[in-house]
């Protein structure tokens, strides 16, 4: 019997090498996939002709030089900056106070609404759009920063994700501060919020990727290229630089570049975030 698990013990441990060895591997060949892409890019915007030569030598930041020193294309990444960071900041502070009612707070037709909040996320945005374009043309949101901002406003999602984390805060520790004479709003603001930061990051990530990368709204939205966003103006511009395909690389990367300032930023929060949703689901 002792013979029989000896002999076991090499094997268990070298299929558990094996199967190490193949994660690692399907790891890299991930990473290689993920990567290329933007590898490419990059190494294709810093050259003066991607066709005529596509290689590690020669490289040359000329093209974004041009396209920073062109008022136009300084304009679009204001615009994006701009929408995106009013978006962010608006949906999360509508979400966290919807969050703190649907959660914490009492009153006729809550579990209704909730519902009927997130049955809306059945509907694709296409169904929505003629209908939220014909409000906002009413309401002369059309080539303003209105009408790129306020229907992006809030969502059911942001809703749902804060109302979960807010549900697990103990209702005691709510009490003890209604105790001490604190209402509503002292309770969401010293109590609430500290606590929801982790999620609040991840929301607010989600949100500024989402809106520095739609393009469908801002295309219907933005009229004038004074009001175009950077995605927008890129993809549709007949200019200088729409027609070279090295400065329309340098553009993108250039449109990626926030992004990765901010998952770096808010790393530790988005990680922290989504392993405490994890937990709780």
């Amino acid at each position: 019997m002792s013979s029989v698990t000896t002999a076991a013990r090499p094997r268990r441990a070298t299929r558990r090498g094996a199967q190490a060895a193949a994660v690692h591997l399907a790891a890299i060949v991930v990473s290689f996939v993920c990567a290329g892409p933007v590898v490419l890019l990059i190494v294709a915007s810093l050259h003066d002709s991607v066709f005529a030569d596509f290689s590690f030598a020669n490289l040359t930041v000329a093209n974004y030089e041009r396209l920073l020193s062109n008022a136009v294309f300084l304009r679009w990444i204001v615009n994006s900056v701009l929408v995106a960071s009013a978006v962010t900041a608006l949906t999360v502070a509508v979400d966290m106070l919807a969050a703190y009612a649907f959660a914490k707070m009492r009153f006729a037709g809550r579990d209704l609404t909730f519902r009927l909040l997130l049955a809306t996320m059945m509907l694709p945005f296409s169904a929505t759009l003629v209908p939220v374009y014909l409000l906002a043309s009413e309401l002369g949101m059309i080539d303003r920063y209105s009408g790129l901002i306020v229907p992006a406003l809030a969502g059911p999602f942001g809703v749902y994700l804060l109302r979960q984390f807010v549900r697990g805060i103990p209702d005691s520790l709510l009490e003890a501060a209604r105790i001490d004479g604190a209402g509503h709003g002292g309770m969401f603001l010293r109590i609430v919020l500290p606590l929801c930061r982790q999620p609040m990051a991840v929301l607010a990530i989600f949100t500024f990727v989402a809106n520095w990368n739609t393009f469908l709204w801002p295309l219907l939205i933005a009229q004038s290229e004074h009001m175009m966003t950077l995605p927008v103006g890129i993809a549709t511009t007949n200019t200088q630089f729409a027609q070279n395909i090295s400065m329309l690389t340098a553009g993108a990367v250039i449109s990626i570049v926030p992004m990765a300032v901010l998952f770096v930023a808010f790393q530790r929060h988005f990680i922290g975030g989504v392993l405490a949703g994890a937990v709780k689901s």
